[in-house]
C-alpha cells in the first residue's frame, strides 16, 4: 500500500463522514430537537417582559 492509496481512502472516510454528518443534520425527525437548542440562549430570560408588553396598561 502506497501514500497514494492512503490519502485516497482518507479522502474516502473524510466524504462519508460529512455525507452522515449532513444526512443528520437535515433529517426531518431532528427538527424538533434543533428548534429546542436555537431557543436555549433565550432561556434565562424573564417571561414577564413578554406579558408586560402583550398587556396594556390599566
Amino acid at each position: 500500500m502506497d501514500i497514494g492509496t492512503l490519502r485516497g481512502l482518507g479522502t474516502l472516510l473524510v466524504l462519508l463522514a460529512f455525507v452522515g454528518l449532513a444526512l443528520w443534520v437535515f433529517s426531518p425527525r431532528r427538527q424538533k430537537d434543533f428548534d429546542e437548542a436555537s431557543r436555549l440562549p433565550f432561556a434565562d430570560e424573564p417571561e414577564s417582559l413578554d406579558v408586560q408588553r402583550r398587556k396594556p396598561d390599566a
